[in-house]
């Protein structure tokens, strides 16, 4: 039997009523969640002269550092989720699957607990910062149904009572190639993707699942004036396809690609009055995320970076939004006017947030986690309970 997963224990009794907005003279603690892929940008890179790359090919990769490998690394990851008032308390941890899927599950190549990631969930958790696994094949076949498991193995067979993942996370969007209303080949094909979420969930239990979908996933026809949801009979349920992903998985972030808040909120508004009428309570980790990207893309407007890809300068000019640290938060205060119980989701480390790319200050005054991982027997099973995280001083 699997042993009791140390995040069924964790107790966040102020999921539901945290904000980021001041009360009186108050700041309250934001639940934000952070993605952290594998690769932050490096400001002082000398080759990029401070302009985020087009790729990261040839001299373009010396312009990024792994993001959590290093002590210096995780330094600066904890000090960009402590800000006051701005805090980050859920992170997706990209670069998991090679360090959790060897041995028959949980280890690395070297079938070893990995050390670097023992560190990182260590230090995450000193932090009280939930550490989810990511995964993001995104292919048809979506292939991280058959990976998440593997973090469930990682616990038991590594897991501490500092060590262990809180959950696990996909970011899967073949849907997006298959959205096609009214083609009934297209439509099978959707309904494969459910079918295909709902294994992954199962394969991740105990584990809660996070799942990133993209806003118009809602809609054949996504404007204002002729909006026509894209509804499936799936399960014997007829929902709008988003409304069955919701009912699967446990907690959710809505990719809104718009730089300003009026549009990040009525881009989410759907999603988020399905979630919380009918999931907001359901458990103590279920959540709802509106993502907004900071990394470069070809329209300005979908994104608080800067500048747009492929950019030779370090700013330019764009017709809508604050494309700025304050401005992406700005837009976060003004879904929480609305949407009172979501929460801002950040795409991502090192991408732009936290940088130092102008109007991106980069966060670096968090105090240094431990120095080295907890030893652990990998055939001793892992203690039922935690003890309880410590915040940030």
């Amino acid at each position: 039997m699997m042993p009791a997963t140390p995040s069924s224990f964790l107790l966040l009794p102020f999921v539901f009523f945290a904000s980021q907005l001041r009360h009186g003279n108050a700041v309250v603690e934001s639940l934000n969640v952070m993605y952290v892929w594998n690769n932050a940008f490096d400001v002082d890179a000398p080759h990029c002269n401070g302009i985020y790359p087009m790729n990261k090919n040839e001299d373009n990769s010396t312009c990024f550092q792994h993001s959590w490998e290093t002590p210096e690394a995780r330094s600066r990851l904890w000090a960009s989720c402590t800000q006051v008032g701005r805090e980050v308390k859920r992170i997706l941890l990209s670069d998991v699957r090679q360090r959790t899927r060897h041995g028959g599950g949980g280890f690395n190549s070297d079938l070893q607990c990995d050390p670097a990631l023992l560190t990182t969930l260590t230090e995450a958790h000193s932090y009280g910062i939930q550490v989810y696994g990511l995964f993001a094949s995104s292919d048809q076949a979506f292939s991280e149904q058959g990976m998440v498991g593997d973090l469930n193995a990682f616990n038991a067979e590594c897991g501490t009572t500092e060590a262990y993942f809180d959950g696990a996370s996909v970011n899967n969007e073949y849907f997006t190639s298959v959205k096609t209303c009214g083609d009934a080949a297209k439509e099978v094909e959707q309904l494969q993707f459910l079918d295909d979420l709902q294994t992954t969930a199962n394969n991740a239990d105990p584990l809660p699942l996070h799942f990133s979908v993209s806003w118009n996933w809602d809609c054949c026809s996504c404007s204002s004036s002729s909006y026509a949801r894209r509804e499936l009979t799936w399960n014997g349920e007829v929902k709008s396809a988003l409304e069955h992903m919701i009912d699967t998985v446990d907690s959710l972030d809505v990719q809104v690609a718009w730089n300003t808040g009026s549009t990040m909120v009525a881009r989410s508004t759907n999603p988020y009055n399905y979630w919380e009428a009918n999931h907001m309570e359901s458990s103590n980790t279920t959540a709802f995320y509106v993502l907004a990207y900071t990394n470069p893309n070809s329209d300005c407007r979908l994104s608080f970076s800067p500048h747009t890809k492929g950019a030779g300068t370090a700013t330019d000019t764009c017709s809508t939004g604050d494309r700025t640290e304050e401005g992406m938060f700005t837009a976060f205060d003004t879904i929480k006017t609305t949407h009172a119980n979501a929460q801002g989701g950040i795409h991502f480390m090192g991408g732009v947030y936290s940088t130092g790319m102008v109007g991106w200050p980069k966060h670096e005054a968090a105090t240094p986690g431990p120095t080295s991982p907890p030893t652990r027997n990998p055939t001793q099973a892992p203690t039922s309970e935690p003890t309880n995280p410590t915040q940030a001083p």
